[in-house]
């Protein structure tokens, strides 16, 4: 007997303004190695072949330039839709969208996305999925240091990184009473503790190559790592 094959959607959010890197325009649509940064986690995503769908989160303004973009990139179906002003708008408007799909179990697991960082490739996203059907949710950290805590011990401190994949319902209802309470947290996984405590997320050690492009440095280093990716694959 064979199992049940598990629907995923991944969601890539690309509504952001990039003002820390003072291009005058939205960081997704950079171009590094010839094509765009929101383009490339696409890419990558899709080479998994773990996700029977696929959803861009754009500006409002830039709905029908991100779908000329896609049209032209890349030779599988995105579904394009408009964001929120926050980070936290932007994942729940891509929920919403989603929300007929994950009552009725045709999306059973959500993988979420920022399109700034070009170089989560398919390994790390196959390990993070596969921790997140393991145990309800993953997401992928690095240590950074050691902070000395007001009762003098050391504790750890990690980055947290992106992709985070959760339970599709799950994170649906969270996102949902989130909305309802005025709620807005900094990433997926904050709004997942604060609302569904007792599902677990699983960290995945990540990798250092998995940088988000933030400021004008991050931009050759993008391009130096990703071009020697290329060569390899």
């Amino acid at each position: 007997m064979t199992s049940k094959p598990i629907n995923r959607t991944a969601i890539v959010l690309a509504a952001g303004s990039g003002q820390r890197l003072n291009l005058g325009m939205n960081k997704a649509w950079l171009k590094i190695s010839g094509k765009e940064l929101a383009i490339w986690s696409l890419i990558w995503l899709e080479r998994t072949h773990l996700f029977n769908r696929y959803v861009l989160v754009v500006h409002e303004n830039e709905i029908e330039e991100a779908k000329k973009i896609v049209k032209k990139s890349l030779n599988f179906d995105i579904d394009v839709i408009k964001g929120g002003s926050t980070r936290h708008g932007s994942e729940t408007e891509a929920l919403k969208y989603l929300s007929s799909a994950i009552n009725s179990e045709k999306c059973e697991f959500v993988l979420i996305h920022d399109g700034a960082r070009p170089l989560a490739t398919p390994d790390l996203i196959k390990d993070i999925v596969s921790a997140a059907e393991e145990h309800g949710g993953a997401l992928p950290y690095l240590p950074t240091a050691k902070l000395i805590s007001a009762t003098s011990h050391l504790k750890d401190l990690i980055r947290v990184q992106t992709p985070q994949v959760f339970r599709a319902k799950e994170t649906l209802d969270a996102y949902l009473q989130a909305e309802a309470d005025n709620f807005i947290g900094s990433d997926t996984a904050m709004c997942l503790e604060k609302y569904v405590p007792e599902l677990k997320i699983k960290a995945v050690f990540g990798t250092s190559q998995n940088l988000k492009v933030t400021y004008p440095d991050d931009i050759l280093l993008a391009e130096s790592m990703l071009n020697q990716i290329l060569k390899i694959n």
